[in-house]
């Protein structure tokens, strides 16, 4: 994979776009917000995936309107929401009120030396960093520049058969003018390195300017600490 994709950081940072029934006044709605996987639409509107935390169950949501064709089946992206009809245990019909495309990616391997990649991790303000079942989401402030830049989740190919697998989060502006921290999510696909056999601990390496500096996040089944 010598050539990375070039994600565009509005992609990361896009407000969400209402959709829903017009006379809702929002400011008195109560909504959930959650990452979740457009599956496809249907006859009646978009249909979600969610899941939540760790190894819960999927839970299947039903939207009450379609998604444009700017957004394309297993993408990752924010969902503003509000239950309706409890069809089955794992299927609800639900109330859409706003959808937001973010970095949906999957997780990259070096082909170069790790060092060559250390240099690209510029700082973020991590707010949250939380797994739920194959997927490493997280919440961050990044230095906006207007332009493109690389944002992945990076694997150590020499831990990818070890029992704890190094991860680091890519942030590259490429030297671009940076103006101001913005806010955004993300969303990487780690299912093939987390169903691993003899995986134990995914480490996950931030350069988080709330601890001025790497701070390391260990996942594993039962539970996250941060070193």
């Amino acid at each position: 994979m010598a050539n990375w994709t070039r994600i565009i950081v509005l992609t990361l940072l896009l407000m969400l776009v209402a959709c829903g029934d017009e006379d809702i006044d929002r400011r008195y709605t109560d909504y959930r917000t959650d990452i979740v996987t457009f599956l496809d639409n249907d006859e009646q509107g978009a249909v979600f995936e969610l899941l939540r935390r760790d190894d819960s169950t999927a839970v299947t949501l039903l939207g009450n309107l379609a998604l444009g064709n700017g957004v394309k089946p297993g993408q990752r992206v924010l969902l503003r929401y509000d239950w309706a009809d409890r069809l089955a245990a794992d299927r609800r019909r639900v109330m859409v009120y706003g959808v937001a495309t973010i970095v949906s990616d999957s997780l990259r391997y070096t082909v170069k030396p790790l060092s060559d990649y250390l240099d690209q991790m510029e700082p973020v303000k991590l707010l949250s960093i939380w797994r739920t079942g194959d997927y490493m989401n997280l919440r961050a402030q990044v230095e906006y520049t207007g332009k493109a830049r690389h944002f992945y989740l990076l694997l150590d190919s020499a831990t990818v058969k070890a029992d704890t697998a190094h991860c680091y989060l890519v942030n590259n502006t490429h030297g671009d003018t940076t103006y101001h921290w913005r806010e955004g999510y993300a969303s990487f696909y780690v299912g093939n390195l987390w169903h691993r056999p003899g995986l134990c601990t995914m480490r996950v390496h931030v350069n988080d300017d709330n601890h001025h500096g790497v701070t390391t996040y260990d996942f594993d089944k039962q539970q996250l600490s941060k070193q």
